[in-house]
Protein backbone atom coordinates (compact mmCIF):
# COMPACT_ATOMS: atom_id res chain seq x y z
CA UNK A 1 0.00 0.00 0.00
CA UNK A 2 1.17 3.83 -0.58
CA UNK A 3 0.21 6.08 1.94
CA UNK A 4 0.55 10.21 2.29
CA UNK A 5 2.33 10.74 5.07
CA UNK A 6 1.36 14.59 6.86
CA UNK A 7 2.84 16.59 9.64
CA UNK A 8 0.09 18.36 11.99
CA UNK A 9 0.67 19.81 15.08
CA UNK A 10 0.73 17.45 18.35
CA UNK A 11 -0.95 19.65 20.38
CA UNK A 12 -4.15 21.78 18.71
CA UNK A 13 -6.20 23.11 22.48
CA UNK A 14 -8.80 26.15 21.64
CA UNK A 15 -10.81 27.10 24.94
CA UNK A 16 -11.68 29.21 27.57
CA UNK A 17 -8.86 29.66 30.02
CA UNK A 18 -6.05 27.09 28.32
CA UNK A 19 -3.54 29.35 29.30
CA UNK A 20 -3.94 28.83 33.06
CA UNK A 21 -2.94 25.37 33.16
CA UNK A 22 -0.43 25.59 29.95
CA UNK A 23 2.10 23.78 31.19
CA UNK A 24 -0.32 21.17 31.90
CA UNK A 25 -1.28 20.59 28.26
CA UNK A 26 1.73 20.37 27.28
CA UNK A 27 3.20 17.96 29.67
CA UNK A 28 -0.52 15.22 29.02
CA UNK A 29 0.93 16.13 25.31
CA UNK A 30 3.70 13.93 26.08
CA UNK A 31 6.22 17.31 25.67
CA UNK A 32 8.59 19.27 28.13
CA UNK A 33 10.29 21.91 28.06
CA UNK A 34 13.00 22.62 30.05
CA UNK A 35 14.44 26.10 28.62
CA UNK A 36 11.69 27.74 26.28
CA UNK A 37 12.12 31.51 25.08
CA UNK A 38 8.84 33.47 24.50
CA UNK A 39 8.77 35.24 21.94
CA UNK A 40 5.85 38.46 22.13
CA UNK A 41 5.36 42.27 20.90
CA UNK A 42 4.86 44.75 23.91
CA UNK A 43 1.36 44.38 23.95
CA UNK A 44 0.91 40.84 23.73
CA UNK A 45 3.37 40.69 26.31
CA UNK A 46 1.15 42.68 29.01
CA UNK A 47 -1.52 40.27 27.99
CA UNK A 48 0.71 36.69 28.39
CA UNK A 49 2.55 38.11 31.60
CA UNK A 50 -1.13 37.68 33.05
CA UNK A 51 -0.07 33.64 32.99
CA UNK A 52 2.06 31.63 35.10
CA UNK A 53 3.54 29.82 32.86
CA UNK A 54 4.95 33.35 31.43
CA UNK A 55 6.91 34.63 34.71
CA UNK A 56 9.07 30.79 34.66
CA UNK A 57 10.51 31.28 31.27
CA UNK A 58 12.85 33.97 29.44
CA UNK A 59 11.32 36.66 27.10
CA UNK A 60 12.05 38.34 24.51
CA UNK A 61 10.00 41.46 23.23
CA UNK A 62 10.10 41.77 19.31
CA UNK A 63 11.12 45.53 18.33
CA UNK A 64 10.54 46.18 14.50
CA UNK A 65 10.63 42.41 13.53
CA UNK A 66 13.14 42.93 10.65
CA UNK A 67 15.78 40.48 9.43
CA UNK A 68 19.00 42.50 11.68
CA UNK A 69 16.82 41.74 14.77
CA UNK A 70 15.51 37.57 13.41
CA UNK A 71 19.14 37.08 12.74
CA UNK A 72 20.25 38.82 16.71
CA UNK A 73 17.07 36.19 17.77
CA UNK A 74 18.89 33.13 15.92
CA UNK A 75 22.11 33.71 17.58
CA UNK A 76 20.37 34.05 20.56
CA UNK A 77 18.14 31.22 21.00
CA UNK A 78 21.62 28.72 20.20
CA UNK A 79 23.99 30.43 22.22
CA UNK A 80 21.28 29.74 25.14
CA UNK A 81 20.64 26.44 24.27
CA UNK A 82 16.90 26.66 24.15
CA UNK A 83 14.90 24.20 23.41
CA UNK A 84 11.51 25.80 22.32
CA UNK A 85 9.98 28.71 20.47
CA UNK A 86 6.58 29.67 22.66
CA UNK A 87 5.25 32.46 20.04
CA UNK A 88 2.70 34.44 21.76
CA UNK A 89 1.09 37.15 20.04
CA UNK A 90 -1.09 38.37 15.96
CA UNK A 91 0.32 37.04 12.97
CA UNK A 92 3.86 39.12 12.85
CA UNK A 93 5.21 37.97 16.08
CA UNK A 94 3.88 34.13 15.25
CA UNK A 95 5.56 34.05 11.62
CA UNK A 96 9.11 34.95 13.18
CA UNK A 97 8.77 32.15 15.81
CA UNK A 98 7.86 29.87 13.11
CA UNK A 99 10.99 30.96 10.83
CA UNK A 100 13.35 30.71 13.58
CA UNK A 101 11.94 27.28 14.40
CA UNK A 102 13.22 26.59 10.64
CA UNK A 103 15.86 28.37 10.84
CA UNK A 104 16.78 26.30 14.55
CA UNK A 105 15.31 23.25 14.21
CA UNK A 106 14.03 24.16 17.16
CA UNK A 107 10.16 23.76 18.22
CA UNK A 108 7.80 26.06 17.75
CA UNK A 109 4.35 26.65 19.99
CA UNK A 110 1.92 29.13 18.72
CA UNK A 111 -0.29 31.25 21.54
CA UNK A 112 -1.94 33.84 19.50
CA UNK A 113 -3.70 36.85 20.73
CA UNK A 114 -4.96 38.00 17.86
CA UNK A 115 -7.35 35.84 15.86
CA UNK A 116 -6.65 37.79 12.40
CA UNK A 117 -5.88 34.89 10.26
CA UNK A 118 -4.33 31.38 9.21
CA UNK A 119 -0.72 32.27 10.15
CA UNK A 120 -1.39 30.76 13.74
CA UNK A 121 -0.86 27.10 12.07
CA UNK A 122 0.33 27.51 8.67
CA UNK A 123 3.99 26.84 7.52
CA UNK A 124 4.34 30.28 5.97
CA UNK A 125 5.56 32.82 7.30
CA UNK A 126 5.42 37.01 5.92
CA UNK A 127 8.64 38.90 7.20
CA UNK A 128 9.96 42.16 6.33
CA UNK A 129 13.25 42.07 4.24
CA UNK A 130 14.77 45.17 3.15
CA UNK A 131 11.93 47.02 3.81
CA UNK A 132 9.94 44.36 1.73
CA UNK A 133 7.67 41.62 2.77
CA UNK A 134 7.82 39.09 2.00
CA UNK A 135 6.66 35.27 2.02
CA UNK A 136 8.78 32.09 3.03
CA UNK A 137 8.17 28.61 4.10
CA UNK A 138 8.65 27.91 7.32
CA UNK A 139 8.08 25.33 10.17
CA UNK A 140 4.18 24.36 11.15
CA UNK A 141 3.87 24.69 14.83
CA UNK A 142 3.97 21.52 17.01
CA UNK A 143 1.21 22.65 18.91
CA UNK A 144 -1.46 25.51 18.78
CA UNK A 145 -3.24 26.73 21.85
CA UNK A 146 -5.97 29.44 21.64
CA UNK A 147 -7.88 30.60 24.79
CA UNK A 148 -11.26 31.88 23.95
CA UNK A 149 -11.07 34.56 26.45
CA UNK A 150 -8.08 36.05 25.00
CA UNK A 151 -9.42 36.32 21.64
CA UNK A 152 -12.71 37.48 23.07
CA UNK A 153 -10.75 40.61 25.12
CA UNK A 154 -8.90 41.42 21.68
CA UNK A 155 -10.28 44.31 19.14
CA UNK A 156 -13.19 43.31 17.03
CA UNK A 157 -11.14 44.09 13.49
CA UNK A 158 -8.52 41.61 14.32
CA UNK A 159 -11.69 39.00 14.94
CA UNK A 160 -13.16 40.21 11.57
CA UNK A 161 -9.95 39.76 9.66
CA UNK A 162 -9.75 36.19 11.03
CA UNK A 163 -13.36 35.90 9.77
CA UNK A 164 -12.60 37.31 6.05
CA UNK A 165 -9.11 34.92 6.31
CA UNK A 166 -11.46 32.00 6.52
CA UNK A 167 -13.84 32.72 4.18
CA UNK A 168 -11.95 33.67 1.74
CA UNK A 169 -11.13 30.10 1.29
CA UNK A 170 -14.27 29.53 -0.29
CA UNK A 171 -13.41 31.94 -3.36
CA UNK A 172 -9.74 30.17 -3.21
CA UNK A 173 -11.35 26.56 -3.47
CA UNK A 174 -12.90 27.62 -6.44
CA UNK A 175 -10.09 28.84 -8.17
CA UNK A 176 -8.26 25.69 -7.46
CA UNK A 177 -10.98 23.52 -9.24
CA UNK A 178 -11.15 25.53 -11.64
CA UNK A 179 -7.42 25.56 -12.38
CA UNK A 180 -7.35 21.74 -12.29
CA UNK A 181 -10.25 21.75 -14.94
CA UNK A 182 -8.67 24.46 -17.15
CA UNK A 183 -5.25 23.94 -17.34
CA UNK A 184 -4.38 20.42 -15.58
CA UNK A 185 -2.69 22.10 -12.19
CA UNK A 186 -2.52 19.21 -9.88
CA UNK A 187 -5.40 19.13 -6.98
CA UNK A 188 -5.39 17.91 -3.55
CA UNK A 189 -9.07 17.23 -3.14
CA UNK A 190 -7.95 16.44 0.83
CA UNK A 191 -6.34 19.54 1.66
CA UNK A 192 -8.64 21.53 -0.43
CA UNK A 193 -11.51 20.26 1.34
CA UNK A 194 -9.86 20.67 4.61
CA UNK A 195 -9.77 24.23 4.02
CA UNK A 196 -13.38 24.68 2.53
CA UNK A 197 -15.35 22.55 4.81
CA UNK A 198 -15.12 25.04 8.05
CA UNK A 199 -15.63 28.00 5.90
CA UNK A 200 -18.27 26.64 4.37
CA UNK A 201 -19.95 25.13 7.24
CA UNK A 202 -19.63 28.58 9.31
CA UNK A 203 -21.34 30.42 6.02
CA UNK A 204 -24.40 28.04 6.05
CA UNK A 205 -24.47 27.98 10.04
CA UNK A 206 -23.77 32.01 10.83
CA UNK A 207 -27.31 32.56 12.20
CA UNK A 208 -26.16 30.54 15.10
CA UNK A 209 -23.91 32.73 16.20
CA UNK A 210 -24.74 36.00 18.49
CA UNK A 211 -22.30 37.84 17.68
CA UNK A 212 -18.46 38.09 17.42
CA UNK A 213 -17.49 37.30 20.67
CA UNK A 214 -19.91 34.74 21.07
CA UNK A 215 -17.28 31.56 22.36
CA UNK A 216 -18.56 29.24 19.87
CA UNK A 217 -18.30 31.50 17.13
CA UNK A 218 -14.41 31.92 18.22
CA UNK A 219 -14.01 28.09 18.65
CA UNK A 220 -15.04 27.24 15.02
CA UNK A 221 -12.94 30.65 13.74
CA UNK A 222 -10.32 29.15 15.76
CA UNK A 223 -10.45 25.48 14.17
CA UNK A 224 -10.93 26.67 11.15
CA UNK A 225 -7.83 28.74 10.70
CA UNK A 226 -5.92 25.97 12.16
CA UNK A 227 -7.39 23.51 9.76
CA UNK A 228 -6.45 26.17 7.11
CA UNK A 229 -3.04 25.53 7.96
CA UNK A 230 -2.66 22.44 8.29
CA UNK A 231 -3.98 22.09 4.87
CA UNK A 232 -1.41 24.27 3.12
CA UNK A 233 1.04 22.23 4.74
CA UNK A 234 -0.54 19.08 3.11
CA UNK A 235 -0.53 20.48 -0.26
CA UNK A 236 2.96 22.04 0.58
CA UNK A 237 1.24 25.14 -1.10
CA UNK A 238 -0.51 28.06 -0.58
CA UNK A 239 -3.40 27.04 -2.88
CA UNK A 240 -6.36 25.52 -0.61
CA UNK A 241 -6.55 28.80 1.47
CA UNK A 242 -5.39 31.55 -1.61
CA UNK A 243 -6.71 32.04 -4.79
CA UNK A 244 -8.11 35.17 -6.52
CA UNK A 245 -8.59 36.98 -3.64
CA UNK A 246 -5.42 36.84 -2.42
CA UNK A 247 -4.31 38.17 -5.48
CA UNK A 248 -6.15 41.02 -5.17
CA UNK A 249 -4.62 41.37 -1.45
CA UNK A 250 -1.64 41.14 -2.74
CA UNK A 251 -2.11 43.85 -5.33
CA UNK A 252 -3.71 46.18 -3.14
CA UNK A 253 -0.53 45.97 -0.67
CA UNK A 254 1.71 46.84 -3.82
CA UNK A 255 -0.30 49.96 -4.20
CA UNK A 256 -1.07 50.69 -0.74
CA UNK A 257 2.11 49.44 1.45
CA UNK A 258 1.50 46.32 3.51
CA UNK A 259 -0.23 46.23 6.86
CA UNK A 260 -2.23 49.11 5.84
CA UNK A 261 -5.48 47.29 6.41
CA UNK A 262 -5.59 43.75 8.36
CA UNK A 263 -4.50 40.96 5.31
CA UNK A 264 -8.38 39.01 6.34
CA UNK A 265 -10.02 42.39 6.18
CA UNK A 266 -8.73 42.78 2.61
CA UNK A 267 -9.17 39.18 1.35
CA UNK A 268 -12.53 38.77 2.89
CA UNK A 269 -13.43 42.33 1.04
CA UNK A 270 -11.72 40.78 -2.25
CA UNK A 271 -14.15 37.70 -1.77
CA UNK A 272 -17.41 39.92 -2.31
CA UNK A 273 -16.06 40.15 -6.11
CA UNK A 274 -14.45 36.95 -6.47
CA UNK A 275 -17.43 34.68 -5.60
CA UNK A 276 -19.39 36.77 -7.60
CA UNK A 277 -17.23 36.36 -10.93
CA UNK A 278 -16.90 33.13 -10.40
CA UNK A 279 -20.62 32.46 -10.09
CA UNK A 280 -21.56 31.19 -7.23
CA UNK A 281 -24.62 33.54 -6.70
CA UNK A 282 -25.97 31.65 -3.24
CA UNK A 283 -22.44 31.86 -1.71
CA UNK A 284 -21.96 35.41 -2.67
CA UNK A 285 -25.59 35.89 -1.12
CA UNK A 286 -24.72 34.78 1.66
CA UNK A 287 -21.74 36.08 2.36
CA UNK A 288 -23.07 39.55 2.39
CA UNK A 289 -25.89 38.46 4.74
CA UNK A 290 -23.01 37.14 6.81
CA UNK A 291 -20.96 40.59 6.50
CA UNK A 292 -23.80 42.58 7.30
CA UNK A 293 -24.46 40.78 10.43
CA UNK A 294 -21.01 41.26 11.74
CA UNK A 295 -20.51 44.42 10.55
CA UNK A 296 -17.58 43.40 7.67
CA UNK A 297 -16.78 46.15 6.09
CA UNK A 298 -18.25 45.65 2.60
CA UNK A 299 -17.84 49.43 0.75
CA UNK A 300 -15.13 50.88 -0.21
CA UNK A 301 -15.68 53.52 2.44
CA UNK A 302 -15.72 50.64 5.07
CA UNK A 303 -12.42 49.50 4.17
CA UNK A 304 -10.71 52.30 3.79
CA UNK A 305 -9.54 52.01 -0.03
CA UNK A 306 -10.29 54.76 -2.93
CA UNK A 307 -11.64 53.71 -6.19
CA UNK A 308 -8.44 54.09 -8.25
CA UNK A 309 -6.65 52.07 -5.92
CA UNK A 310 -9.18 49.82 -6.27
CA UNK A 311 -9.17 49.66 -10.16
CA UNK A 312 -5.77 49.99 -10.28
CA UNK A 313 -5.74 46.84 -7.98
CA UNK A 314 -7.78 44.56 -10.53
CA UNK A 315 -5.76 45.17 -13.44
CA UNK A 316 -2.41 44.24 -12.17
CA UNK A 317 -3.96 40.95 -10.13
CA UNK A 318 -4.76 38.84 -12.29
CA UNK A 319 -0.24 39.16 -13.12
CA UNK A 320 0.44 39.65 -9.53
CA UNK A 321 1.46 36.20 -9.31
CA UNK A 322 1.77 32.57 -11.35
CA UNK A 323 -1.61 31.05 -10.15
CA UNK A 324 -4.35 30.69 -12.41
CA UNK A 325 -7.58 32.15 -10.87
CA UNK A 326 -10.81 33.35 -11.81
CA UNK A 327 -9.60 37.12 -12.75
CA UNK A 328 -7.86 34.92 -15.66
CA UNK A 329 -10.96 34.02 -17.71
CA UNK A 330 -11.91 37.68 -17.60
CA UNK A 331 -10.64 40.79 -19.32
CA UNK A 332 -9.09 43.34 -16.39
CA UNK A 333 -11.62 46.15 -17.85
CA UNK A 334 -13.94 43.92 -17.91
CA UNK A 335 -13.58 42.95 -13.99
CA UNK A 336 -13.23 46.54 -12.95
CA UNK A 337 -16.49 47.60 -14.52
CA UNK A 338 -18.26 44.69 -12.59
CA UNK A 339 -16.06 45.61 -9.23
CA UNK A 340 -17.53 49.15 -10.38
CA UNK A 341 -21.20 48.67 -10.01
CA UNK A 342 -20.62 46.15 -7.38
CA UNK A 343 -18.85 47.58 -4.75
CA UNK A 344 -19.74 51.27 -3.77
Amino acid sequence: MIYKFVNFPIIIEVKSGVLEEFEKVVHQNNLHFANPLIITGKKSGEIINRYQFASEYQHYIIQDGKLEEISYLRKMLVDYQHDAIITCGGGRIIDIGKYLARETLIPVVSVPTLLSNDAIASPISILRINNEYKSVGTTMPIGVIVDIEVIKSSPKKYILAGLGDLISNISASYDWVLAHRDIGEKIDNFSRMLAYMPAINLLNNFEIYSSLKDEKFIEDLAYGLILSGIAMNIAHSSRPASGSEHNISHALDRILGFSRIPHGLQVGFATILTTYLQGQTREHRQILELYEKFKFPKTLKEIGVDRESLREALNIAPTIRDRYTILNKYQPEKIVKIADNLII
